[in-house]
């Protein structure tokens, strides 16, 4: 199984996105990614974000979206994290709260049995508020991975 020690560090969070709207964040991350050597296809890659968004909403609430595109482009499985300090309003949550941090799931095609369990660990986490302070208020990438990648 992967641990969650394997897919996050902290040349993948950006604590101060640019972007506004979904569009814009969901490009930014996956330039990142791409950048990081992460994927090997940028719009492959978001179209596969964008097919899982059409599933259902992502935003699942306290200003937190948690985007996941499983795809062949994906060369390791990764979890990025971005931050926006003005919020991104057009992103559908279950609370209509903006959405001020995403944790993008980047996972290889041959990882799903691991996005569950991956997902369904970063889901455990965020019913801690100490977890959701820590991504809302954090000063450096390595604050975020260190409350992430700690035990609870």
């Amino acid at each position: 199984m992967l641990d969650i020690k394997e897919v996050l560090f902290d040349e993948n969070v950006c604590l101060n996105l640019n972007a506004t709207t979904k569009d814009e964040a969901i490009s930014e991350m996956t330039k990142m990614l791409y950048r990081n050597q992460v994927i090997e296809d940028q719009k492959t890659f978001i179209k596969e974000i964008y097919e899982r968004e059409s599933e259902g909403i992502t935003g699942i609430g306290d200003g937190i979206a948690i985007p996941h595109g499983r795809s062949k482009t994906v060369k390791k499985t990764v979890i990025a994290i971005g931050r926006s300090d003005r919020g991104i309003s057009d992103w559908e949550t279950f609370d209509n709260v903006p959405i001020k941090c995403i944790i993008m799931f980047a996972i290889r095609d041959v990882d799903m049995s691991q996005h569950i369990m991956l997902l369904s660990h970063v889901a455990e986490l965020l019913l801690d508020e100490d977890v959701i302070q820590v991504l809302h208020t954090a000063q450096t990438s390595s604050e975020i991975v260190n409350v992430l990648r700690k035990d609870h």
